[in-house]
């Protein structure tokens, strides 16, 4: 893997001279990559231009880009929610820009930087809660899952989520062909909302996909929502026919991270809970043959 950084249009300069158009430079590495006799994938970065002519030249040329800035953390620690929730939201906003909002194969896949997942809250700068969070949203966009942490400080909880079966197996075999775009009208180029719910797919050679509700809580970046969170807690209520599936199906529903929560559910049938601050559904869903 190569990552190729300071790409512009795109990249801020922060205070280091840059051309204002490098993008050229993207075509000659795809170009020397070509003719190499192993496999390399080519990352560029960051916070790069997704408007044309220059997405058309990263999604032909690179087979990833970051679609945020670093996720510093503060002083000891590798990142914070704020941060995070930030770059859920550029991840949000660049899926409804480049997928026109449906389930179309992407040619480039974001990189939403390290997985700081392995690490207790002292390390890390995450609750449990987050960590999950982050983990469910990494693998539903199909972003890159390079992990971050200390190896050498890896807790029990980060490593059963670096390690989940289901969870890699979402990763490899469906969400990095589909990844995840946000459902029931959340389409604001500029804000997300609080409580958010996802879809990825469903697969058009199978009866699989891919949900994810999350609440991001009212202990970040508040301005990143329209409305502004006035409570950590929030609740859902939805039937899947309301975000795009056979309301006249039967799914059966694998909870990712709680494989004691499975439950089998109509299409038309109403699903509700609340959750915490950070809190996460992380689900599979397969359509059961009528």
């Amino acid at each position: 893997m190569i990552k190729l950084d300071y790409v512009t249009p795109g990249s801020p300069d922060n205070g280091v001279d840059l051309l204002k158009d490098n993008s050229g430079i993207v075509m000659c590495y795809h170009n020397a990559i070509a003719q190499q006799k192993r496999q390399i994938r080519l990352d560029i970065s960051w916070k790069l231009s997704r408007d044309e002519p220059y997405y058309t030249i990263w999604s032909t040329n690179a087979d990833t880009m970051r679609t945020d800035q670093d996720l510093n953390g503060g002083q000891g620690v590798q990142t914070q929610w704020s941060t995070v929730q930030r770059a859920i939201e550029q991840y949000r906003e660049y899926i409804l820009q480049v997928s026109n909002g449906d389930s179309s194969i992407l040619n480039i896949y974001p990189d939403m930087d390290n997985l700081f997942v392995g690490n207790n809250a002292s390390l890390s700068g995450l609750t449990d809660n987050q960590r999950q969070t982050v983990m469910s949203h990494w693998i539903g966009a199909g972003a890159n899952l390079i992990i971050g942490s200390n190896m050498t400080e890896l807790d029990d909880y980060g490593l059963a989520l670096l390690t989940n079966e289901r969870a890699l197996e979402i990763a490899n075999n469906f969400t990095a062909k589909y990844p995840m775009r946000p459902t029931q009208g959340n389409n604001n180029l500029f804000h997300g909302r609080q409580g958010q719910m996802w879809i990825a797919g469903p697969a058009d050679d199978s009866n699989v996909a891919v949900v994810v509700v999350a609440n991001y809580g009212n202990s970040g970046n508040n301005d990143l929502f329209d409305p502004t969170p006035t409570q950590g807690w929030w609740s859902y209520n939805f039937t899947f026919s309301d975000i795009g599936l056979d309301a006249d199906a039967t799914y059966a529903i694998e909870d990712v991270w709680n494989s004691d929560a499975d439950f089998t559910v109509q299409g038309n049938e109403i699903v509700s809970g609340t959750l915490q601050d950070a809190e996460v559904k992380f689900w599979r869903l397969t359509e059961r043959k009528k």
